[in-house]
């Protein structure tokens, strides 16, 4: 179980080195550009995969408040407090605000350090529970786990492949 747990905590560490290290010295421009109209921006990456974490893993497993609603974020952002991304459409996208990086990234990791919280807290019998999605759907603890793992794996791919057109390799 303990095994299990440093795994998570593992990826996510790893995922978030990563995430830091691709929007590094990056411009307002740069992390608002959108390779299409119906690409992501970078600093939508960033603040949907903050609140991805949030909702999963403190709301859902955790059965808490979300540290966006919990600490006022959703005050400071000039979002809807349930809206985290999403469904969005092109139409979305195209009027995504521009918001403060470094806002998003204290978010970021307000919101990690109550979902370690969470995952230090799990037993082996509430990662077999169910949880209800926020669509209703039930689903695992630990499929939950492994679910957040991927999907922020695949938004840092994106956020530095981003980066990488922008930029070019290695810059």
């Amino acid at each position: 179980m303990n095994e299990f747990k440093k795994a998570i905590v593992s990826g996510l560490e790893e995922y978030l080195s990563g995430l830091y290290k691709a929007i590094e010295g990056l411009s307002e421009a740069e992390l608002n550009w959108q390779p299409s109209l119906e690409s992501n921006s970078i600093i939508y990456l960033l603040w949907h995969m903050g609140r991805v974490e949030d909702n999963w893993i403190n709301k859902v497993i955790g059965g808490n408040e979300t540290v966006w609603i919990r600490d006022g974020w959703n005050k400071k952002f000039p979002f809807n407090e349930e809206d985290y991304g999403k469904g969005y459409n092109k139409q979305d996208l195209a009027n995504f605000p521009s918001i403060d990086k470094d806002l998003v990234m204290q978010f970021y990791n307000e919101q990690r350090k109550e979902i370690l919280k969470v995952i230090e807290s799990l037993s082996e019998e509430d990662l077999n529970k169910d949880y209800k999605r926020l669509t209703g759907e039930l689903k695992k603890g630990y499929w939950i786990l492994g679910h957040v793992l991927v999907e922020e794996s695949q938004h840092l791919g994106q956020v530095a492949y981003i980066r990488g057109m922008i930029r070019g390799l290695d810059n």
